[in-house]
């Protein structure tokens, strides 16, 4: 979770305002062959620690999930990424938030407003705290928060591909986070880009099935589900490891310190310059084993989203299951 909220901050940060373009490679459209197999990788106090081959044992097996046998209420907390540095524990104003099966946030099961105080509270106090309901039946989830005012503090932001334990009827999550319209401002565009108006955001995080970051994979966001259609216009960067900030495409296929084809060690992408679509469907492929690498890449995980515009949809990818 703490790897997300990193990538949301910086990449808001890092697709708005009016920078000067540094000179870059061919854009990137996210199918560019990775030059090594997919590796699995472990934050150990700071320092991103490769542990070899990516645990892919569960790719195509059957599904994990399990739906809840109990309407589950689920406790959370509305924070701005920016928590330790606000008086009030994190909380933003009163937030819409509505709550939604898989990606269907048409049709949301539960719609709440976060709490709020104006006044200074520690960060155990109840500011920003909202409880869901997920009912009977769920596997996965999503939530969407959206600021009711007239000129809104933060993005519209989802998350998206949450579970719960489905026989606990009351249940907690740390916190979800909004993306505040001030993160523009507070960084430059780290990688030359000036974000088109109306177009959309996807990122997220990519772990294999021991729930370890995957390095060495390439994300694009598709029109058909199981192959490689990338949507025109769209464009993938990826994150320095340890430093959780989006980089140049490499020049000439020779890459420097500075810049990234494929994944890093965090497991950090994001897809930008998106054409609004009701569905579109993120992809992750790589090589499975050295042996594969120059051959065909595998589809490692895949997940159909909306690309809604002007906002920012996140979530956490898995290794695909039957």
């Amino acid at each position: 979770m703490r790897r997300l909220v990193s990538l949301v901050i910086i990449l808001v940060a890092a697709c708005s305002g009016n920078p000067k373009p540094k000179p870059d490679a061919a854009k990137d459209i996210g199918f560019n062959k990775p030059s090594t197999s997919l590796h699995a990788n472990m934050d150990v106090s700071g320092t991103v620690v490769d542990l070899g081959p990516a645990d892919l044992s569960c790719l195509g097996t059957a599904s994990a999930d399990v739906a809840t046998t109990v309407p589950v209420v689920l406790t959370t907390t509305v924070k701005d990424f920016q928590d330790n540095a606000k008086l009030n524990g994190g909380a933003v104003n009163p937030v819409n938030i509505t709550a939604f099966k898989d990606v269907d946030y048409t049709h949301p099961f539960d719609t709440q407003m976060s709490t709020y105080s104006s006044t200074a509270c520690p960060k155990n106090a109840p500011c920003g705290n909202v409880m869901v309901t997920v009912p009977v039946g769920t596997k996965r989830f999503g939530f969407q928060m959206v600021d009711p005012a007239a000129s809104p503090a933060f993005l519209p932001t989802f998350l998206l591909f949450q579970s719960v334990d489905p026989s606990t009827p009351a249940q907690t999550l740390d916190k979800i986070q909004t993306v505040g319209q001030s993160t523009a401002q507070l960084l430059p565009a780290l990688i030359g880009e000036t974000r088109t108006p109306g177009t959309g955001v996807l990122a997220g995080a990519l772990r294999d099935c021991s729930k370890h970051e995957i390095s060495n994979f390439v994300a694009t966001v598709s029109s058909t589900p199981g192959t490689a259609t990338p949507i025109s216009g769209s464009e993938a960067y990826y994150f320095q490891s340890g430093v959780d900030l989006p980089v140049h495409h490499c020049m000439d296929g020779m890459c420097t310190q500075n810049e990234l084809d494929s994944a890093s060690g965090d497991g950090l992408f994001m897809l930008i310059q998106l054409p609004p679509s009701t569905m579109a469907y993120v992809q992750m492929w790589g090589y499975k084993s050295d042996a594969d690498v120059g051959g065909p890449m595998t589809e490692i995980a895949e997940l159909q989203v909306p690309v809604l515009s002007d906002s920012v949809v996140t979530g956490s990818y898995e290794p695909l299951r039957q």
